[in-house]
Order: C-alpha cells, then sequence, then structure tokens
C-alpha cells in the first residue's frame, strides 16, 4: 500500500513540476542594435583634386575606413609651413559650400575610440587651390592635431567653447575655436587618421546661427504611426537645397530669420506631400511637423488643415463659410493631380441626442456644402458622392460623450478615397 501511495506522489509530483515549466515564460533575448550601414567613399577622395562635397547641418557618415593618402601626398611640412601635418596618412578631402551667415562648428566622430583623428581647415580659394596646398603657398586657418582624448571617446573639431585656432600634437585639447563663416564662401576640410589600421567616422560641419528648429516627422495616416519618405526641402527667397534625402525618417532643419521654405515628401504608394512655413510661423510654436502621407487606397483620408465652417443665408440654405476654403484647397490640389480618384464626403456634427433625424440632416447638408466648392474648383460633380453621419455614429458619438463626462464632441468632416475609376 505504501509503495501505492508513494508511486502516486511521484506521479503528481511530475505532472506539477511539468506545469510549472510550461507556465514559465522563456525569457527572449533583446535584439542587438543594428549598425548603421558604411557611407562608401568615391574614388580618389584621398587626394585634394576630388574632394567629398559636404552639405551644412547634415551628418556625413559613418564612413568606411581610411586606406592611404592616395596618389598624391599634397600635405608636408617644412621650415616655413606650420600647422599642417608631417605627412598625410590615411586621409579624406572634404569640400564644403557655406548657405547662410553664421559660425563654422565641426564635430568628428570615430567608430573606435582608439583612433587619432587630426584635421586641417583651409578656405577654399580657386581652382588652382590644390597645386597651391602641394607647393605649401596655403595657410590653414585652422588646425587640430592632439594626442586621443579618450575621456570624449576620440571626437574631435571646432566648438564654440575654445578659443584655440591651432593644436600642436602635444596637446589634449580636442576642439579648435569656430570660424566666422559668410554665405558663399568654400572650405576645404583635410580628415587624416593616424591609424593604420582604424575604423571610418561620422562628419557634420554646422553653420550656427539664430533659428528656429523644425522636425519632420512623415506619417503613414492610415496605420497612424511613422514612416520614411524621400524629403526635399527648398528656402524659397534663394532657392537653396536644404536637404534632398532618399528614405527619411525624423528629420531636424533650421528655419532661418525672414526665410520661408518649401516642404516636400513623396512616397511610393503616396500622395505628394508639400508644405510650406516660415520663421516667423516656428518661433514660440510647436516645432514638430507631423506630415501625413495618405496612401493611394480606398478608405484613405484626404487632408484638411483646418477646421470647416458652416452658415445659413438669408433663405435658410446651410454654405461652407468663405474663411473655409483654403482647407479644401490641398483637396482640389490633389484630386487635380490625380484624375483617377474618386472620393466619398462625410458630413460630421456636434450632437447632444436631442433630435438625431435633424443632425442626420445638417450633416447631409455639410457634406453637400463641401462638394459644391469642390465642383467649383472644377472637380468633376460624378467623381464626389456624399454622406451625412448615420443614425448609428450620432448614437455612438452621443455614448462616447456620456462616458467623457458629457463632454461634447465636435467630430471634422471628412473626404476618403472612394475608388478608383
Amino acid at each position: 500500500m505504501k509503495k501505492i501511495i508513494i508511486f502516486s506522489l511521484a506521479i503528481l509530483l511530475s505532472f506539477g513540476l511539468l506545469a510549472q515549466s510550461k507556465g514559465k515564460k522563456k525569457k527572449t533575448k533583446k535584439p542587438a542594435p543594428v549598425a548603421p550601414i558604411e557611407v562608401t567613399l568615391p574614388d580618389r577622395c584621398s587626394d585634394c583634386f576630388f574632394p567629398v562635397t559636404l552639405q551644412a547641418d547634415i551628418p556625413f557618415g559613418p564612413t568606411e575606413p581610411l586606406r592611404g593618402h592616395g596618389y598624391v601626398n599634397e600635405i608636408h611640412k617644412d621650415a616655413q609651413t606650420k600647422n599642417v601635418f608631417d605627412q598625410e596618412h590615411n586621409s579624406i578631402w572634404y569640400f564644403l559650400e557655406i548657405p547662410y551667415d553664421g559660425k563654422l562648428l565641426i564635430d568628428i566622430t570615430p567608430k573606435s575610440f582608439s583612433d587619432d583623428y587630426n584635421f586641417i581647415v583651409y578656405k577654399y580659394t580657386d581652382k588652382y587651390f590644390c597645386n597651391r596646398v602641394e607647393k605649401n603657398r596655403v595657410k590653414p586657418i585652422r588646425s587640430v592635431q592632439s594626442v586621443v582624448n579618450t575621456e570624449i571617446q576620440g571626437k574631435t573639431g571646432l566648438s564654440l567653447k575654445s578659443s584655440t585656432a591651432h593644436i600642436s600634437k602635444e596637446s589634449t585639447e580636442a576642439y579648435g575655436q569656430y570660424i566666422d563663416v559668410k554665405t558663399g564662401e568654400s572650405y576645404v576640410i583635410v580628415v587624416d587618421n593616424l591609424n593604420n589600421t582604424g575604423l571610418g567616422h561620422t562628419i557634420t560641419c554646422e553653420v550656427w546661427t539664430n533659428y528656429s528648429p523644425l522636425v519632420i516627422n512623415p506619417i503613414d495616416s492610415l496605420l497612424q504611426q511613422r514612416t520614411t519618405a524621400n524629403l526635399h526641402v527648398k528656402e524659397l527667397e534663394t532657392g537653396r537645397t536644404v536637404i534632398d534625402k532618399q528614405n527619411a525618417g525624423s528629420t531636424r532643419i533650421k528655419l532661418l530669420p525672414e526665410k520661408t521654405y518649401e516642404i516636400s515628401l513623396n512616397k511610393e504608394g503616396f500622395f505628394n506631400y508639400t508644405r510650406r512655413i516660415s520663421h516667423a510661423q516656428a518661433i514660440g510654436k510647436d516645432t514638430i511637423l507631423s506630415a501625413r502621407l495618405v496612401q493611394i487606397k480606398p478608405g484613405s483620408p484626404l487632408p484638411i488643415n483646418g477646421e470647416l465652417y458652416f452658415d445659413n443665408n438669408e433663405q435658410g440654405e446651410l454654405f461652407l463659410m468663405q474663411e473655409s476654403h483654403k482647407y479644401l484647397d490641398e483637396v482640389v490640389k490633389i484630386l487635380t493631380q490625380y484624375p483617377q480618384i474618386n472620393v466619398n464626403v462625410i458630413g460630421r456634427i456636434m450632437t447632444e441626442g436631442l433630435n438625431v433625424k435633424k443632425d442626420n440632416e445638417v450633416s447631409k447638408k455639410r457634406a453637400e456644402a463641401i462638394k459644391k466648392y469642390l465642383v467649383s474648383q472644377g472637380i468633376a460633380e460624378s467623381r464626389i458622392t456624399t454622406r451625412g453621419s448615420s443614425i448609428k455614429e450620432l448614437e455612438a458619438q452621443i455614448k462616447e460623450q456620456s462616458k467623457s463626462r458629457n463632454k461634447t464632441i465636435n467630430p471634422p468632416c471628412e473626404i476618403r478615397i472612394a475608388n478608383k475609376k
């Protein structure tokens, strides 16, 4: 009998342990962070005649490792030439055109903290510049040749805090003094890694000035989540391209005083997005632009960038107020650009639930008023269908209001893609 009891207990215990092990969740390892893709360096960029063109305020890199000094070792020290390398080791030449007045700051961030990056900055003169550099006839305006500063992970550059124009190899000071720059000037930056087995780096040249920052976030309006898109930003007064980037995610740009910018995003399968914004509009306001990209598919909402207002005329007819016309002009632009698209205009209205049928009728009239404006702007009437908020939708709206302490909901009217012709 004892044997049977002991055997039964053993079975129960084993089942208990099995159930316990099943109940435990396996610990999942966090995915390792994805390393940024190295930028392939163009041919002969280790020589002065073939520099890599940098864009102000836009990081370049991380680069692949630098290997050698190219076909010509243009920099070499002599008795008359100061503040240059003894010679190039593993170098790359950069060219930067200044887009606006300010102070030039440089950040060079090595991939490996043990790499010893030095650099020289020259002011570009003319097509004979490289010949003059090779013959030591051009003086550098900034140079940093200090030993590796491990406390700042080997970084170097030019900063607002430093007051030293030229830093020798005996120094531990990693950053030199900024350069006052003017619009249209050009500078040449030579970056050299003393480590023959070193890795690449990222370089950022920023022109520091008075500005308002703006962060552009491409948003998939249907999925309500961030996405990427091809981004182009142009300064309208000068025609200057601020940024032109493929598959850009969240991107920060500078809005300069008295300047207006045209922001354009495009992505396959989505409507093109265009927005203009000035420095004055951004001062003291939210500096994030949520650029909502609309998929070209049934159900996607077209942008109405503002609240639509309605009124009744002397005959009691409901109409769209003139101040609301500008908010529908973007819809007109999209429908003109994509003639294959049909839309469904949905009128919405606040309701307190006193007369749901009347609210339904008014919402239908709102949709018709929107349609009337679109037709007046050249959109074919056959491409537009309308409806108001259904009784079920209004009842759901009232129910939602009761949950939020009877706070009245004011839903915006909608224009959604119906189907393709």
